[in-house]
C-alpha cells in the first residue's frame, strides 16, 4: 500500500511539472549558443525615394550667320561617291573642293529612292515615315507626313521641285508646293523607265528660276541610276551618265547666276549606291553617298569630319530656313559645313 501510494506520487510530480513547461518553437529548438536569435524587426513604411530629375535641356544650337537667300538641293539618283570621284564631272568635283564634303554620309535601310528621298526631304526614319515601297502606288493614299516643302510654304516661302522620276511626285501632293514638274505618274512602271533625263529636268528648273526665283528648290537628276539598272555600278554607260548630270548641273549652276540670284546655297548628294545591277541592302556600295555643301555661308575647302546621314539634309534646310522638324526627326542640322 505504501509503495503504491509513492508511485502515484511520483507520477502527480511529474504531471504538475509538464504542464509547467512553456512551449519551444521547433526552429528555436535547432539553435545553438553560437547562434543567436535575431531580434525581431518592427513592419516600418518603404523610404521614400527621391522624384526622378527631368533630363537637362538640350542644348539649343546657334542660329546660322548666313542665312541663304535661296537654297538648292540636288539629287543626284544612284550616285555612288567612289564612282562620282572617279568620272568625269569638273563642275562638281570644283564645288565638292570648294564647299563643305564628306564623301562618306550614309542613306537609309532601305537605300532606295523612295524610301531615301522621304527621309532626306523630312527628315524621318523610314519607321516613322512608313515609305518601305518604291514605286507609284496611288492605292497607298497621299503622303502624311511634314516635308521641308509643306513646311516652307506653310510659312511663306517660295517653292518649286523638278524631278527627272515620276514616283517623287508621291513626296509633293497637290498644294505642297508652289511649282513641280515631273514625268506623269504611271502605276505600271515598275522599272522606273518614266523619266526626264539630266539635261532636261535642269532645263525646266533654270526657266523656272529666271522668272520666279523659288526661295528652296529641288531639282533631282534620275540618269546614273537609270545606267546602273541597265548596265550596272559601274559601268561605261554609268560614266557616260555622270558626265550627262554634271552638264546639267553647269547648266542649272549658270541659269542661276544668269538670273541675277545672289546669296546662294547648294547641297549636293544622292539617296543611295549600288553594286552589279541593283541596290537596296544594307551595305557600304548601296549605302554610302556624297554630300556637298557649296555657296552662301559655307565654310571653304572644308572636309565635313562628323557623320553625315541622309535625313541630316532637311535637318540642315530647316535650320537655315527657320523651319521646324516633327519632334520625331532623327536629322540633325550639318552646321559643321557653315561659318
Amino acid at each position: 500500500m505504501h509503495s503504491f501510494r509513492t508511485v502515484v506520487c511520483v507520477l502527480a510530480c511529474a504531471l504538475w511539472s509538464a504542464c509547467q513547461e512553456k512551449t519551444v518553437p521547433p526552429s528555436a529548438a535547432t539553435q545553438t549558443a553560437s547562434e543567436p536569435v535575431a531580434p525581431k524587426v518592427l513592419a516600418t513604411s518603404a523610404p521614400t525615394l527621391p522624384a526622378a530629375q527631368p533630363p537637362p535641356p538640350s542644348i539649343p544650337i546657334a542660329p546660322p550667320t548666313v542665312v541663304p537667300a535661296h537654297i538648292v538641293l540636288i539629287s543626284f539618283d544612284g550616285t555612288r561617291p567612289d564612282i562620282a570621284q572617279a568620272a568625269r564631272m569638273p563642275t562638281l568635283h570644283a564645288m565638292a573642293r570648294e564647299g563643305a564634303t564628306t564623301w562618306t554620309a550614309q542613306s537609309i535601310v532601305p537605300p532606295l529612292t523612295l524610301p531615301a528621298h522621304t527621309s532626306m526631304l523630312t527628315g524621318l526614319a523610314p519607321e516613322d515615315h512608313g515609305v518601305y515601297w518604291n514605286q507609284w502606288i496611288p492605292a497607298f493614299g497621299p503622303f502624311r507626313h511634314p516635308t521641308l516643302f509643306m513646311l516652307a510654304k506653310a510659312g511663306g516661302i517660295s517653292t518649286a521641285a523638278f524631278s527627272g522620276k515620276d514616283k517623287l511626285a508621291y513626296l509633293f501632293p497637290t498644294g505642297s508646293v508652289d511649282h513641280i514638274s515631273f514625268p506623269a505618274p504611271d502605276p505600271s512602271d515598275w522599272m522606273g523607265t518614266n523619266i526626264f533625263n539630266a539635261r532636261r529636268v535642269a532645263a525646266q528648273a533654270t526657266n523656272y528660276f529666271a522668272v520666279h526665283k523659288p526661295r528652296l528648290m529641288f531639282v533631282h537628276f534620275p540618269d546614273a541610276d537609270f545606267a546602273g539598272h541597265y548596265h550596272g555600278w559601274p559601268s561605261a554607260e554609268q560614266f557616260a551618265a555622270l558626265i550627262e548630270c554634271d552638264a546639267a548641273l553647269t547648266q542649272l549652276k549658270a541659269g542661276i547666276e544668269q538670273a541675277k540670284a545672289t546669296n546662294v546655297l547648294y547641297i549636293l548628294t544622292a539617296d543611295h549606291g549600288g553594286n552589279g545591277l541593283s541596290h537596296g541592302v544594307d551595305r557600304p556600295a548601296d549605302m554610302t553617298v556624297m554630300w556637298i555643301a557649296w555657296g552662301a555661308g559655307v565654310r571653304g575647302g572644308h572636309l565635313l569630319t562628323n557623320q553625315v546621314t541622309l535625313p541630316d539634309t532637311a535637318a540642315t534646310i530647316a535650320w537655315l530656313l527657320g523651319l521646324k522638324l516633327p519632334a520625331n526627326s532623327i536629322g540633325k542640322p550639318v552646321n559643321e559645313a557653315f561659318q
